[in-house]
């Protein structure tokens, strides 16, 4: 067991670089830790809010403990969903299996290793999702030290099931098919069909839930009355969730015990099938892995010539960069097709209502008011500034070098060149977010001329904004020791800073044009003044401290 607890701590380590582990790297940590605070504190706030009232509700007729049971059941299906992804990240793509294998570790420990690290990513999940709702509850019901005992306990062990679970499926599937020497083009299909699920899922609840259920009173009679088919299609799944609710609801019984026991005895007997089935299927699926299946392709002269034409030293490195972003599965989901799916997926929630007709006719006219031009259009500004700030191109430039990015010190490009090169997709993603974004409320809300002319007018500067924020930031907190793409991209907390800052802003633009009154061409002039400015100041901090930045930048 401490074979496994070392190396599962060594790939934590290599995997949290991002953090900063040399001296002086104390106050990125910190402030990390408190942007990711304040980006998750007020969504946790308005869970407790809606378990809370929930709680009540269910209390009146003594089916509280049916809270419990959506909770875990929820939960146990996120991490499932989430496990799969995590077991393909740590167990298969992360190039270091096959560095492993000839060490002194027996297979067990290698499994048991990449099990731990998986299972503290499901922690995290739980700690968003789970914790909230077994503190709600422990408050609500008057838990006693017991019941706290119990929660903390099941906390650590309901992650357990689903993630062997997702385990099992992912080794099964790559030990006995090629999918995974392909894994560019696996990870890009997995990713599109992952979106498309989720996509699919919300559609299907909110068109299932939007005409009859407006609010927490009849989603309490929906849970009493058993016509919750999503709750016991879960709990069919994964049927340990009924045993952790059973031991919460009966902590200060002897049943309750006996639930507890046979919980963590599931969970046992899991853990065993996952070691017993992972030593005949892990190995044989890995090996191998990290080669890759590519196709050869002739280039003929006329073909080659265009490949090698003289371009300037700008648009060369920029076309670089918008190459990789598209050849590059991990890039091409995390920042390139999100421009382009965001704002798509933005619509579902209003599409799929069964009342969108009527809905969006009374959002027109509201927003098209006279007294309302200004605050529409900040408001539109915020969605710009969102959209921006969620794609994370820029924040990630100079990430998604990894280690080559040293080899930039060597060409001979000017350093601001080279930043602004790197900007410059980032800008271009967010302006396709944001034309669509019009185009959409052009078509549903029936936006005048005037009303998209000043929205481009003003989403402009503020998408060059929220980009040099972005580009600055991975700047001061590059993650450049990354084993794979996925790494660079999902697994970096650098992106959290630009979110802060699109919210911030954008708060900061409807607030003022509710200061100032409606006129939309005051709103447009003074948000389109601000942020030039703003974006003047940014461009040379960038173009004459962004070269010594760079040069600081270590392995």
């Amino acid at each position: 067991m401490s074979k496994i607890y070392l190396l599962s701590k060594i790939m934590m380590k290599n995997a949290s670089s991002a953090w900063g582990n040399k001296k002086g790297s104390g106050w990125k940590s910190a402030l990390i830790l408190l942007a990711i605070g304040i980006g998750v504190l007020p969504l946790m706030l308005v869970g407790v809010m809606f378990m809370s009232g929930l709680y009540d509700g269910l209390a009146l007729i003594g089916q509280e403990g049916a809270l419990l049971g959506l909770g875990v059941a929820l939960v146990s299906l996120a991490i499932f969903v989430l496990g799969i992804v995590y077991v393909l990240s740590v167990f298969y793509y992360s190039q270091d299996v096959e560095h492993m294998l000839p060490l002194p570790l027996a297979p067990w420990q290698i499994l048991g290793a990449k099990f731990l690290v998986a299972l503290f990513y499901e922690y995290l999940t739980s700690l968003l999702l789970f914790a909230p709702l077994l503190v709600t509850y422990g408050v609500k019901s008057g838990g006693g030290v017991l019941y706290y005992l119990f929660a903390l306990l099941i906390y650590l062990v309901v992650p357990i099931f689903p993630l062997v679970l997702a385990a099992l499926v992912v080794m099964l599937f790559m030990r006995f098919t090629s999918v995974g020497k392909s894994k560019d083009r696996f990870r890009l299909i997995g990713g599109l069909l992952a979106i498309g699920v989720a996509v699919g899922f919300q559609a299907v609840i909110q068109r299932q839930t939007s005409g009859r259920m407006d609010n927490i009173e009849q989603m309490q009679q929906m849970i009493v009355n058993g016509d919750n088919v999503l709750l016991n299609l879960v709990t069919q799944l994964f049927p340990a969730s009924k045993l952790a609710a059973l031991a919460l609801i009966g902590s200060d019984s002897w049943s309750g015990l006996g639930y507890l026991t046979s919980f963590l005895l599931v969970a046992a007997v899991s853990v065993v099938v996952f070691f017993f089935a992972g030593n005949r299927l892990y190995f044989r699926g890995v090996m191998g892995i990290s080669e890759a299946m590519a196709k050869r392709k002739k280039v003929d002269e006329s073909a080659f010539q265009k490949l090698i034409r003289p371009r300037s030293a700008l648009m060369a490195y920029g076309l670089k960069e918008w190459r990789i972003l598209w050849r590059t599965p991990a890039y091409l989901m995390n920042c390139t097709l999100s421009s382009v799916l965001l704002p798509i997926i933005a619509l579902i929630p209003i599409l799929s209502r069964q009342d969108s007709g009527e809905m969006l006719a009374s959002l027109s006219a509201q927003l098209q008011g006279d007294e309302a031009g200004g605050i529409s259009l900040a408001i539109a500004f915020a969605a710009f500034l969102a959209m921006a700030g969620a794609n994370s191109t820029s924040v990630t430039a100079i990430t998604r070098d990894g280690q080559g990015f040293f080899l930039n010190k060597s060409l001979p490009i000017p350093y601001p060149k080279i930043l602004i090169a790197k900007l410059m997709p980032g800008i271009i993603l967010s302006v396709v977010s944001m034309l669509l974004l019009l185009a959409e409320g052009g078509w549903l809300l029936q936006l005048s001329p005037v009303f998209v002319i000043y929205g481009i007018l003003i989403g402009i500067p503020g998408i060059i904004f929220i980009n040099l924020v972005g580009i600055m930031v991975d700047l001061h907190l590059p993650k450049l020791s990354w084993s794979s793409e996925q790494e660079a991209v999902k697994q970096n907390l650098n992106p959290l800073f630009t979110l802060l800052a699109s919210a911030l802003f954008g708060g900061l633009a409807i607030a003022g044009a509710f200061a100032m009154g409606g006129s939309m061409t005051v709103a447009a002039v003074g948000l389109f003044a601000l942020f030039a400015i703003l974006d003047l100041i940014l461009y040379r901090i960038l173009v004459t401290k962004g070269p010594v930045w760079m040069e600081k930048i270590e392995a």
